[in-house]
């Protein structure tokens, strides 16, 4: 398994922009909500409708040059 401290060529840092080719940086880590229901049901079903509702922790990366980010699974 590669280091997620060191790009595809060794080199120390977090991996190049995949649009411009630029050394992205860390934003942190953010947690996301995923599941749950949209739409009217909230509105008919309040909290019950969030029951299946989950969070996922993604680490977040930004290009300072052309500004996209990238998420990828945080390293435990």
């Amino acid at each position: 398994m590669s280091n997620p401290d060191r790009d595809a060529t060794g080199e120390a840092g977090y991996g190049a922009c995949l649009r411009c080719g630029q050394q992205i940086e860390p934003v942190g880590i953010e947690t996301f909500r995923v599941g749950g229901r949209s739409g009217g049901w909230g509105l008919m079903f309040g909290q019950l409708a969030e029951l299946d509702e989950g969070t996922l922790d993604l680490e977040v990366f930004a290009c300072p040059t052309c500004r996209k980010v990238e998420l990828r699974v945080p390293v435990n």
